[in-house]
């Protein structure tokens, strides 16, 4: 599904090979880390005389956190999901097609945590038939 297919083409086709890429929620450990997650997006379009959904709109949200006080490493690896993921024009994604995979804005500093680990995030529509 959206964050299998994310993730695999972040580890393979984008080379982020260096970074532990996880699904779904920021862990307490390892301290460098990108997270893949997903939120309510856009509705769903629906067929004209074709019944169900055609194409979904999820939300995407890429994080990446580094090592206490590096700035540079973290910012680093999202800038590379960033641009990466703004290839993705109709790709086939582990079977899926992705019309477009869009950011909402550039990767920008969503908080220095208790441990003094800057985490880094970015937004993206995308647009895929249902998987």
């Amino acid at each position: 599904m959206l964050l299998n297919e994310i993730a695999d083409f972040l580890s393979t086709v984008a080379g982020l090979t260096t970074v532990d890429i996880r699904k779904g929620g920021m862990p307490a450990t390892p301290d460098v880390v990108m997270v893949v997650s997903e939120y309510g997006g856009s509705p769903p379009d629906l067929g004209f005389g074709v019944s169900g959904i055609q194409y979904e709109h999820p939300g995407l949200q890429i994080t990446c956190r580094g090592a206490a006080y590096d700035y540079t490493t973290p910012r680093g690896y999202m800038i590379l999901a960033y641009q990466a993921l703004s290839t993705v024009q109709g790709t086939v994604l582990s079977g899926t097609l992705y019309h477009l995979v869009r950011p909402v804005q550039t990767p920008f500093l969503m908080i220095r945590d208790e441990n003094q680990r800057c985490v880094f995030a970015c937004n993206f529509d995308v647009e895929k038939v249902p998987s």
